[in-house]
């Protein structure tokens, strides 16, 4: 044989053939890897969602056994009004003397600016006076915060009453109403 065919035959036959292998070889590493990162990367999002779901079907539970009591919210929210409210202080008023608690003025604005402004929740303020012992202060915001879960206390300011043993108390309320 002579050399004249054994040239083409070593190129054609066996270098062609190993370098064609290894760039198949090297285009399969090459998709194995990113085949590899993109699963590794659907993989991670979907036990992303699956925590996600879990975690909502859990706050869904808990919404379930909390369902009354956003019943009870919603019917405050769509029923109180500022008479219900100025009636609800009339009824902690009376279980005090005159001299335990006694309201001295109320100013009714139509917006919030204390938490209220920064949320969609329709809610206005009212700035109420009184003229109460500590004590029975206590007492009357205590059972007009139970009675009212969608009032919030913004501000209380306490001064001493020069004249009586009373002290006089500024308070300002959001009051948090139906959409």
């Amino acid at each position: 044989m002579s050399n004249y065919y054994k040239q083409p035959v070593t190129i054609f036959g066996i270098v062609i053939p190993c370098l064609f292998m290894v760039l198949l070889a090297v285009i399969a590493l090459y998709m194995s890897s990113s085949t590899s990162a993109e699963y590794r990367k659907k993989k991670k999002g979907y036990d992303k969602a699956q925590l996600a779901i879990k975690q909502t079907m859990g706050l869904q539970e808990q919404v379930q056994k909390t369902k009354a009591y956003t019943k009870e919210w919603d019917y405050l929210l769509n029923t109180e009004t500022r008479g219900t409210f100025l009636q609800h202080w009339q009824a902690a008023e009376e279980k005090f003397s005159g001299k335990e608690l006694t309201k001295t003025s109320h100013n009714w604005i139509n917006y919030s600016d204390g938490i209220g402004k920064g949320i969609d929740q329709p809610a206005s303020q009212v700035n109420m006076s009184f003229s109460a012992t500590y004590r029975a202060m206590q007492l009357a915001l205590l059972e007009m915060e139970t009675k009212l879960p969608n009032m919030q206390l913004d501000s209380l300011t306490i001064t001493p009453d020069t004249n009586s043993d009373s002290i006089n108390f500024e308070t300002t309320f959001t009051v948090w109403t139906g959409n």
